[in-house]
């Protein structure tokens, strides 16, 4: 078992806490509103550090403490607040500077699932120091994903989780707007839940093929049908009362690919759009 200290005790942060203690871990927490011990007194207590507040600004102000820099010479700070991969890398380049290992984590979760089983958190930086902790921090989340050396990369996989949380929760909330709309029950489209995501856990992964290969054609859909049926959805919402701006924005993007001669192509090829003119992606 570890001693970990935990710095920020807030929803995440003491989720966080809690399940290294259920691990069996000695767990030091130290929370800014209601610190009985310094965050340096905290760090001085463990070899692992896990910084869990709200944004980069707020770790930085954290390690700025009187004595916090010291104590964590020779240790690993795991950072698992919000920001982007510009703000990993800044501060991966403060702990080098520091003589502090560093890792940038990602949280793909809320609060309620940490520590279980399916729970994914993402983490770049320094490989030696994730395997020197993997078996710890296992306990977070039991699919725990080291995604490279570049610290910037586990911020990377937070915009994609995040993307895809947004996305889906604002597609699944189109839907319950439509069903309300025309008098049906909501719970149409909640009870159906389970079922899509074995569909688009399908879909995911053919895609995933056709990007790997730089070929997006295939036997399922075109996007000249997705087209059609984007439109569909427009006109829809214009008749039922309800907000046209996703569907719209949805439909936008797929039209743009199709103007660009892919209408011949499948769903995955609107990567080529939201991408941008970009290198192609190693």
């Amino acid at each position: 078992m570890a001693d970990v200290t935990v710095l920020g005790l807030g929803n995440m942060g003491g989720a966080l806490a809690e399940a290294f203690r259920d691990a069996g871990h000695e767990v030091t927490g130290w929370s800014r509103s209601t610190a009985t011990i310094t965050a340096a007194e905290a760090c001085a207590r463990s070899d692992l550090i896990v910084a869990c507040v709200s944004d980069y600004d707020a770790t930085r102000d954290v390690l700025a403490a009187p004595g916090v820099a010291d104590q964590l010479v020779g240790k690993t700070l795991v950072q698992l607040a919000s920001g982007g991969p510009a703000d990993a890398r800044s501060l991966a380049g403060w702990a080098r500077g520091a003589a502090v290992r560093y890792l940038d984590g990602a949280i793909a979760s809320y609060p309620a699932r940490i520590g279980d089983a399916p729970t994914i958190i993402f983490y770049s930086g320094d490989h030696d120091a994730y395997e020197l902790h993997a078996s710890t921090l296992v306990a977070l989340g039991g699919r725990s994903s080291f995604v490279g050396d570049d610290p910037g990369l586990a911020a990377a996989a937070d915009l994609a989780w995040l993307s895809f949380l947004y996305g889906t929760m604002l597609g699944l909330l189109q839907g319950a707007a439509f069903l309300q709309a025309e008098g049906a029950d909501a719970a149409v489209v909640f009870d159906a839940v389970p079922s899509f995501g074995i569909e688009i856990a399908a879909e995911a992964q053919y895609a995933r093929g056709l990007i790997r290969r730089r070929d997006y054609r295939g036997d399922q859909a075109t996007l000249d049908v997705h087209l059609a049926a984007m439109e569909h959805i427009v006109a829809a919402a214009g008749e039922s009362g309800v907000s046209d701006a996703l569907p719209r924005f949805v439909r936008d993007v797929a039209a743009q690919a199709v103007a660009e001669g892919r209408g011949g192509e499948e769903i995955a090829a609107l990567l080529e759009v939201l991408r941008g003119p970009q290198p192609a992606p190693r």
